[in-house]
């Protein structure tokens, strides 16, 4: 769908932190068809699909394997960041305004999965979403999902079901919680970015062809991929 406005406490962007940026372009170039501008002087190269901004590739700025990282939008984010710490979650990097696009912060949460936030000024995020080639969600890898919950209830107004197998956000979607690929004491919390995809088995044998590797099928038809740099991503069926 197109998008003019993100609600407060919902996903607005998605970036991806790369070692190997001319195979992350070429990858997602391929699989999905994205246009990759040129970059700027930070390294960071928007993309977009059908003229609309979808998401982000940047040098990858930590270390380990890379990883798509989830943007909340927020309206007061020093406030939200104080409130991040106060349930115990740490400020990786503290509220920093980037130029007139908006203010960023970046976090671990109390389980260890990354995310930021962001206060939008020009910049507000994705302009397109729920459409193949472009964001359909997230779910946590982790294997405390209940501690999860407690965390992000009063952090962000994201309620939780009694299993805690999923939150519901703000604007009504689903973020669904699973275990992380490999061993438990080897592999942090992450959130996984999925696309959306009307083809999902051309699309994963297309990943396979242009060097991903399956990890596992999901729970709701979803498949979790290797991308050829390492980050996971997922795709999910999209229903026309």
């Amino acid at each position: 769908m197109n998008i003019t406005r993100h609600p407060e406490n919902t996903v607005s962007w998605i970036d991806l932190g790369t070692p190997d940026m001319e195979t992350a372009t070429a990858f997602y170039t391929a699989l999905f068809g994205w246009n990759v501008g040129q970059p700027d002087s930070n390294g960071y190269r928007l993309c977009t699909l059908h003229g609309r901004l979808i998401a982000a590739l940047g040098p990858a700025e930590d270390a380990g394997a890379p990883y798509w990282t989830t943007n909340i939008t927020v309206s007061d984010i020093q406030a939200t960041a104080t409130r991040f710490t106060n349930l115990g979650a740490d400020i990786i990097v503290a509220p920093t305004q980037v130029g007139t696009l908006g203010h960023a912060a970046v976090t671990i949460d109390p389980v260890g999965a990354p995310l930021s936030l962001w206060q939008p000024g020009t910049h507000d995020g994705m302009q397109l979403n729920h459409q193949p080639g472009t964001f359909a969600g997230i779910s946590l890898l982790t294997d405390h999902s209940a501690q999860a919950a407690a965390f992000y209830q009063p952090a962000l107004h994201w309620n939780s079901n009694p299993e805690h197998t999923e939150f519901r956000l703000p604007d009504n979607s689903i973020a669904a919680t699973g275990k992380p690929p490999g061993k438990p004491t080897a592999q942090r919390s992450l959130w996984l970015v999925s696309f959306a995809s009307n083809r999902p088995t051309a699309d994963v044998e297309r990943a396979r062809q242009l060097g991903a590797t399956e990890v596992r099928q999901g729970s709701h038809g979803d498949v979790v991929m290797r991308d050829p740099t390492g980050s996971l991503f997922g795709l999910a069926q999209h229903i026309r």
